[in-house]
C-alpha cells in the first residue's frame, strides 16, 4: 500500500465487510477440554419439582479462527500479524479478491464459560375441567471468557454482542434467558398452551471497558433491548384418525432489534441487520397442521 493512501477515505469499507481467507491447517494440535457440572433436584410434592445445575466448560488450545478485527487491530496498532493482512494493488481489503485477511484455522488461546441452568414444573388438577401444567427453564450465563490469541489477553463476552464476541457462538450472549409455559389439558381432547420466551438485553462489545474490545460505536448499536415473545398453541384430537395442531408465534408481533451493517454485516454472524439465530425475524407467525393416521 502506498504511504499516501494510508488514512484516506479510499480505504473505507462502505458495507463494513472485507474479504478473508479461511480453511484448514495440517499441523493443528488437538484441544484440551475440562467440563464440570454439579446439580440438585428438589421434589417438594409429587406435583412440584425443581432443579439447579451449575456448569463450567474450559477449552485450552482451542481450534478456531482468530477474529478478523483482532488481527487487523494488532497489525495497525501493534505491528503484529501484518503478514495476515494482505492488501490488493489499491491498498484495500475488499475491492479485489487478493485483498484479504488470512484467518485459517489455528490453535487459539481458548475460552472458559460458566453458568447455571434452572428448571421447575408444577401440575395442578382442575377437577372436571382437566389440569394445568406449568414448566420453566432458564439459563444464567456468568462468564464467557475468550483468549483469541495466546498471550494477547482475555475478555469476557457475557452480556455482550459483536464481531469479536460473537465469532465463537455466532450470536449475542445475554446473561439471562428463560422459557415459561402453561398448558391446559382439557377433558375435551383439546390442549391449549401459552409460552413466554424472554431474552435479556445485551450491550455492544466496544462498551465493555476491556481495552481489547474498546472502540467507537454509534448509538444505534450501543444496546440490543430485551425481547419478550408470547406464543399460543392448540392441539385437538378430533378422533382416532385426525388431529389438528395450530398456533400463533410472537403473538404481539414484536420486531427484532436492529443494528448497523458494521456490526451485523458478516453473514456468519448476523443477517438483515439483526441476529436471526436469537431473535424472531418473521414477526407474527400463524400455523395450522392436520395429521391423519390410517
Amino acid at each position: 500500500m502506498n504511504a499516501s493512501s494510508a488514512g484516506t477515505p479510499a480505504l473505507d469499507i462502505p458495507d463494513g465487510q472485507y474479504n478473508f481467507l479461511q480453511g484448514g491447517k495440517p499441523d493443528l494440535q488437538p484441544d484440551k477440554d475440562d467440563n464440570l457440572t454439579a446439580g440438585l433436584v428438589l421434589t417438594q410434592t409429587k406435583n412440584l419439582t425443581g432443579s439447579i445445575d451449575w456448569w463450567s466448560i474450559k477449552v485450552d488450545n482451542a481450534i478456531g479462527t482468530a477474529p478478523q478485527q483482532t488481527i487487523l487491530d494488532q497489525c495497525v496498532f501493534g505491528g503484529a500479524f501484518c503478514n495476515q493482512v494482505q492488501r490488493d494493488a489499491l491498498g484495500s481489503l475488499w475491492v479485489q479478491p487478493n485483498g484479504r485477511i488470512v484467518t485459517i484455522n489455528q490453535n487459539l488461546g481458548g475460552y472458559k464459560t460458566t453458568g447455571v441452568d434452572f428448571g421447575a414444573s408444577y401440575l395442578r388438577t382442575l377437577g372436571s375441567y382437566g389440569r394445568l401444567s406449568f414448566n420453566f427453564t432458564g439459563t444464567m450465563l456468568n462468564k464467557w471468557e475468550l483468549e483469541p490469541i495466546k498471550g494477547l489477553g482475555k475478555y469476557d463476552c457475557a452480556g455482550l454482542y459483536g464481531v469479536s464476541c460473537g465469532g465463537q457462538v455466532q450470536a449475542p450472549l445475554p446473561k439471562w434467558r428463560h422459557k415459561a409455559r402453561v398448558t391446559w389439558v382439557t377433558p375435551w381432547n383439546l390442549d391449549l398452551a401459552l409460552t413466554w420466551r424472554h431474552i435479556d438485553a445485551v450491550s455492544v462489545e466496544q462498551l465493555s471497558g476491556n481495552p481489547l474490545l474498546n472502540g467507537a460505536v454509534d448509538n444505534t448499536d450501543a444496546k440490543l433491548a430485551r425481547r419478550d415473545y408470547f406464543d399460543l398453541a392448540a392441539n385437538w384430537n378430533i378422533d382416532k384418525t385426525f388431529t389438528i395442531r395450530g398456533g400463533i408465534n410472537n403473538l404481539t408481533d414484536k420486531d427484532p432489534p436492529i443494528v448497523s451493517s458494521v456490526i451485523a454485516g458478516p453473514a456468519i454472524f448476523g443477517n438483515g441487520n439483526t441476529f436471526p439465530q436469537l431473535y424472531d425475524t418473521l414477526g407474527r407467525l400463524i400455523f395450522v397442521n392436520l395429521t391423519a393416521k390410517f
